[in-house]
């Protein structure tokens, strides 16, 4: 057999060989360093709710793996919280579009449910309870669509099984506030309310035109105080949902 040191053009290619052999491996290692560097900080962010912080993470990290769906989705909820609401429900897309699971739905029916698209919010929450019919936030996530589709009744049954498989979350018992008060129950929307607000009174609102717990709370008392007003004030707590930059309810 030839030895590669023999003929020239077999040597320079042995030596190419060798170089990419051994430099490839450093490139994927650093751009796998890169990429679960970008991922902690975007997680960190997160937890610290720097949302600005987690775009720039994302950002990084996605300039070297496009598809990385941890980071679009991460990319995604940061930007629902910037209230960037159509572009959250783009980059989560990719994501589902990648790799589809309940909470990549949920993620992008809290995009939806913002944006006053409570029929697309609706398909992403069944979308996602027909992959896990115990997420109890994608039960969350229809209780807060079929609010704005004004289904209470369905709305009130959905956020009730989301309790069920979650009582202690902050979020869905302001939800259910929200629900009851928007059916004219206020003394029940309080209740749920005070729930919420006992639990955590500054807990991260999905979507930062969301009427927090003390707002809602304030139409519920004020309801069961003037009771002729509650129906429709209430009703608009819950599609702040759908219009709330327009309405009463929207205090900010």
């Amino acid at each position: 057999m030839t030895s590669c040191s023999l003929l020239p053009g077999h040597f320079r290619f042995c030596i190419a060989l060798l170089i990419f052999l051994l430099v490839v491996p450093c490139c994927l290692a650093a751009d796998t360093a890169n990429i679960s560097d970008s991922v902690d900080r975007a997680t960190s962010a997160v937890a610290e709710r720097d949302w600005d912080g987690v775009l720039v993470a994302t950002g990084e990290g996605l300039a070297v793996e496009p598809g990385n769906v941890s980071l679009l989705c991460m990319e995604g909820y940061a930007l629902r919280k910037l209230g960037r609401y159509p572009e959250a429900a783009a980059v989560v897309s990719e994501a589902i579009a990648l790799d589809p699971k309940p909470v990549r739905y949920a993620n992008r029916g809290y995009a939806y449910v913002a944006m006053g698209n409570s029929s697309a919010a609706l398909a992403d929450a069944e979308a996602a309870l027909l992959l896990d019919p115990a997420d109890a936030t994608s039960w969350g996530v229809k209780a807060m669509a079929l609010a704005g589709m004004d289904d209470l009744a369905g709305a009130e049954s959905a956020v009730d099984r989301a309790l069920a498989l979650a009582p202690e979350s902050v979020h869905l018992w302001h939800v259910r506030g929200e629900v009851l008060l928007a059916a004219g129950n206020a003394t029940g929307a309080a209740a749920a309310l005070n729930r919420s607000l006992t639990l955590d009174p500054d807990y991260s609102l999905p979507w930062p035109d969301m009427p927090d717990a003390r707002e809602d709370l304030a139409a519920a008392m004020q309801a069961a105080t003037f009771p002729a007003a509650a129906p429709f004030g209430g009703l608009v707590a819950v599609a702040g949902l759908l219009a709330i930059g327009a309405w009463s309810l929207r205090r900010r």
